[in-house]
């Protein structure tokens, strides 16, 4: 009888648990009934019978290890048999692998969203007949006894005799978080963008800078590597809270996100967002601002349809300067050859960074006149008609109102802190205002003529 080794390493990083943790399940693949492992292929498992088989040549320890195979882009799932699983626990899948293929571990509890499965582990990408051990953590939602862990295959290939695993060990356990920032957990100089935290469970905090249905962003600071994704779709969040939270960091395709959330506290509402970097449509595409609330200004839309809700843009002649702006948060209709200026935090999906705008705000007719203020004014009623009042405006000379393309169609002489401006000879449109003292403009507006 082998020996199941429980140490559960991540990587290189050794993730820290408290004495009391208690085994769920353990497999050393010694023991089959036909080609079916004892206490495997739960109701989940959807690997063809004839890819499940024991493995001899090079086992982990004893004499039976366990081969899948499935040389298709789609996973399959091989799982284990039913199992209690309690809400907000934390699981640890440790196991051995080998071959040639991709693997990743996940979870089915029967929770209310996503068909009832956990979000899945990055996959593991293996390419070698040196045995390997992985570990990953999964937090289940739902209490059921028809939990089934997951080992999702894909593409495996003939070249290490597709993928074997050995000796698995499944616990629960009593993580103790890492005190983090989002700037360490997003800064990273490894090739393909992941995380040096990926898989452990962080505690961080942060505002939140966008939000929606699935999930939210949030920063702890401005500029590079201070934003991140959030999956959850559990806690009541809105913009300008100010959040803590403790949950897996986790690649999904590359993408670093916080996910399997189990503390979450709104320290406080309201709050300023951090500043829109600066950025260019090439400098959004760039593993240092995902996450991070950006902005790019004056440019071009190229293409009104970019499928799967996407627009793109560019930015001033390089055909490379480019980026895709995305529906993911709020869908906007944009003109052909129209410039813009867009605001929003980066996502990345398939491959490609997108600007995720969050409303109307978020995506403003480029004119050259940015909206701006020393003082605070008051201009009703806007969108307006007929007459705009406009208040707060003492030491003002001289009030100009522009068109959408920065040209004066209006000036009026003003003395006081109170004007009302007659403006229904204007076409209807979108309009600026701005308020001039002897040193030039001190603040500019916008308003819509109906």
């Amino acid at each position: 009888m082998k020996k199941i080794i429980t140490l559960v390493i991540t990587g290189s990083l050794m993730m820290s648990f408290h004495v009391g943790r208690a085994q769920v399940f353990s497999s050393d693949f010694e023991n089959w009934t036909g080609n079916v492992p004892n206490g495997w292929v739960g109701t989940k498992t959807n690997l063809e019978a004839d890819s499940i088989s024991p493995y001899t040549t090079s086992a982990h320890g004893g004499t039976y290890a366990c081969e899948l195979v499935n040389t298709e882009s789609t996973h399959k799932r091989f799982t284990t048999g039913a199992h209690s699983v309690t809400n907000g626990t934390t699981y640890s899948i440790s196991y051995w692998v080998r071959g040639s293929g991709s693997i990743r571990t996940g979870l089915y509890d029967g929770r209310a969203t996503g068909y009832g499965y956990a979000t899945y582990n990055s996959y593991h990408v293996v390419n070698s007949t040196t045995w390997v051990q992985f570990s990953d953590v999964i937090t289940a939602a739902y209490d059921t006894t028809g939990g089934e862990f997951i080992f999702s295959v894909q593409l495996t290939s003939p070249a290490n005799d597709h993928i074997q695993i050995d000796d698995v060990s499944i616990d629960t356990a009593s993580i103790t978080p890492v005190d983090t920032s989002i700037y360490d957990i997003q800064y990273t100089t490894a090739g393909n963008g992941d995380s040096p935290l990926n898989n452990q469970v962080v505690n961080t905090s942060g505002i939140v800078t966008g939000t929606y249905q699935y999930g939210f962003f949030m920063q702890d600071g401005t500029g590079p590597w201070n934003g991140i994704y959030v999956l959850d779709s559990v806690h009541t969040r809105a913009l300008g809270d100010s959040v803590s939270l403790t949950g897996i960091v986790y690649e999904s395709f590359n993408m670093t996100e916080i996910k399997n959330v189990t503390a979450f506290t709104v320290v406080s509402s309201g709050n300023t967002l951090p500043v829109p970097s600066a950025v260019t449509a090439a400098t959004v595409n760039s593993e240092n601002v995902e996450g991070v609330l950006v902005k790019v200004t004056d440019v071009t839309c190229i293409e009104t349809n970019s499928g799967y809700g996407m627009w793109k843009v560019q930015q001033g002649s390089a055909p490379a300067d480019t980026c895709k702006i995305h529906d993911l948060i709020y869908q906007y209709t944009p003109v052909l050859n129209t410039h813009y200026d867009i605001t929003g935090p980066v996502y990345y999906s398939f491959n490609e960074y997108r600007i995720e705008p969050r409303d109307v705000n978020d995506v403003q007719i480029h004119t050259g006149l940015g909206e701006y203020a020393l003082n605070i004014i008051s201009m009703y009623p806007n969108p307006v008609s007929n007459f705009l009042n406009v208040s707060n405006i003492e030491g003002t000379q001289m009030i100009r109102i522009s068109n959408i393309l920065g040209e004066a169609v209006q000036n009026i002489k003003v003395l006081g802190n109170y004007t009302t401006i007659n403006v229904s000879k204007l076409s209807k449109g979108v309009y600026f205002i701005s308020l001039i003292d002897a040193n030039g403009v001190i603040n500019t507006r916008k308003f819509i003529k109906e």
